[in-house]
């Protein structure tokens, strides 16, 4: 997603005529601060060369209105994971200690960073997994990606973070987050994703996880907020806690393992008031 683009989704959901012009102006001089190449970096800007193919430098103020812009946006339409994803980048800068801990910490997580894998299939990968025995992880992971109409490769690539092995880590949490939902047995309505946000912010500390888990209840229909603090809150705050590290799991190796024992290695437990609500009702928070 371009800042530009960025700008002009937020100016026609949320701006006023009155002050359509000033973050009109805002947003120009943030603009061309980011995209000239002649532009003179200020005091928070500390490189203007890409440090990585996807990498887009940017000050502090500039990192700022996009998480702003990322978050209004992803609050007036909480599918579009786009907008969760340009607000992870800008909001991660400095948070990454914990993650790095849990890697270098456990010999999976040090063998990920010196892989670095990305998840990817060719077709015939994919439709593979179709074919793995029921109840293994990896049957389960297509089941589910099929269900939501889904797919692993729509996941934006990492622009706003200004540390190469960083950006690694939040392509890695960002690529395997639809391993989470399987691991987790949740769906992606909105009160299913807001608990996997709870889920990760436990687990990881990055901002993004608390940021939704504050502001995004705010949308949710009187019954779906009810439903979300009494039983989804709960539930992932503590499972996110005890957990093992999701971000040194080696998900590529787990495809054809049951995924009960998945489970139980990864010291997680599922929802129990999940089997009273269906799917179906959960959705209505993405129909209003």
């Amino acid at each position: 997603m371009s800042l530009a683009g960025l700008v002009s989704g937020v100016a026609r959901r949320v701006a006023t005529p009155a002050a359509l012009a000033g973050a009109a102006f805002v947003a120009a001089k943030a603009m061309a601060a980011f995209t000239s190449p002649d532009a003179k970096a200020d005091s928070a800007r500390s490189m203007t060369k890409p440090l990585y193919e996807t990498h887009k430098p940017s000050t502090t103020l500039q990192k700022t209105f996009i998480a702003a812009g990322s978050a209004l946006m992803g609050f007036g339409d909480p599918t579009d994971g786009s907008y969760i994803a340009a607000l992870g980048d800008a909001t991660s800068n400095g948070f990454f200690g914990k993650m790095r801990e849990q890697m270098i910490s456990d010999p999976t997580g040090r063998r990920i960073l010196k892989d670095r894998p990305q998840i990817s299939f060719t077709p015939e990968q994919w439709e593979a997994l179709a074919s793995l025995p029921e109840g293994s992880f990896g049957h389960a992971y297509y089941n589910q990606m099929k269900r939501n109409g889904i797919s692993w490769s729509t996941r934006p690539p990492v622009r706003f973070v200004d540390n190469e092995e960083d950006a690694y880590m939040l392509l890695r949490y960002r690529q395997c987050h639809d391993f989470y939902h399987t691991i987790l047995d949740l769906d992606i309505s909105v009160v299913e994703e807001l608990a996997i946000k709870v889920f990760e912010w436990r687990q990881t500390g990055l901002p993004v996880g608390l940021i939704a888990s504050v502001f995004g209840p705010l949308r949710l229909p009187p019954h779906e907020k009810a439903r979300f603090f009494s039983h989804y809150l709960p539930w992932a705050m503590q499972c996110g806690s005890q957990a093992k590290p999701i971000i040194s799991v080696y998900w590529e190796e787990m495809l054809e393992r049951s995924v009960d024992e998945v489970r139980k290695e990864m010291r997680v437990w599922l929802l129990p008031e999940r089997n009273s609500v269906t799917h179906a009702e959960n959705y209505t928070a993405v129909a209003q």
